[in-house]
């Protein structure tokens, strides 16, 4: 069951599976490491929508937007 990634809260632990983005957005997540099979984690939340996740080793802010055009599902794994 597939959620955006906005509607997470800190300490989810997450599979990215899908990236709703125009062309030129996408391929800067892709450079980040945002791929579909990435494994993330919510670290923080901003006043006003924003994300602070963790993706490997680096901590990523992402905007309302984006965190609501990126897909993902509960990592079950972890």
């Amino acid at each position: 069951m597939s959620m955006r990634l906005r509607d997470c809260a800190p300490g989810d632990r997450l599979t990215l599976r899908r990236l709703r983005v125009r062309a030129g957005e996408r391929l800067r997540l892709l450079e980040l490491g945002f791929v579909p099979g990435a494994l993330l984690h919510v670290i923080a939340r901003g006043a006003t929508g924003g994300l602070l996740v963790g993706l490997g080793d680096a901590r990523v802010a992402l905007d309302g937007a984006t965190a609501g055009a990126l897909l993902v599902e509960p990592d079950v794994a972890r």
